[in-house]
């Protein structure tokens, strides 16, 4: 996938049935590799088609982060997940990630399931062990003000947590406190 293709993913990624179309059509160019677009595709394609029950696609939290913030994180996709975003948008780094077709389509998949299966999330949120760090938003923003209320009051219930994020979603913040 190129990064044309990659955006046009994200333009739709309020249309579940349009996200398979476009899963579904992603060509297999390497079939003696196992990590391509086209297996990354194909994994969560499968995963939305079970209605994403079972084992996820791709991890929700990476475990153990990356090199320089070694603790649990989570990311979705960045444009489609930023309301916030202004010039920002045409120098973004979490684009570099979408290099690695499973970083891209972990993105793509917490995308999803906040829009469309939460208690999935809450779920593995609850099942990171206790006393561990967590880093919201890597890659992404709370996209709405019920997404900003889903994660705080998840929060709430984790106090065992160090949770910590970044975020340009100044209107979600401020329509929520008030």
């Amino acid at each position: 996938m190129n990064r044309k293709e990659c955006l046009n993913l994200i333009r739709n990624v309020n249309d579940l049935d349009k996200i398979k179309d476009i899963l579904k059509n992603i060509k297999n160019e390497n079939p003696n590799k196992k990590n391509t677009w086209f297996t990354n595709a194909n994994k969560l394609l499968n995963y939305i088609n079970d209605d994403f029950n079972g084992d996820y696609a791709f991890n929700i939290f990476a475990k153990n982060g990356n090199k320089k913030l070694p603790f649990y994180a989570f990311s979705s996709l960045p444009y489609a997940d930023c309301p916030g975003k202004g010039s920002c948008a045409k120098w973004c780094y979490s684009l570099k990630a979408w290099r690695y077709p499973g970083a891209f389509f972990r993105q793509v998949q917490n995308s999803l399931l906040l829009r469309h299966k939460k208690q999935v999330v809450k779920n593995a949120f609850y099942k990171i062990p206790k006393n561990k760090t967590l880093r919201l938003y890597v890659d992404g923003d709370f996209y709405s003000v019920e997404c900003l209320k889903f994660w705080m009051d998840n929060i709430k219930g984790r106090e065992d947590l160090n949770v910590y994020g970044y975020s340009k979603s100044w209107k979600e913040f401020l329509q929520l406190a008030s």
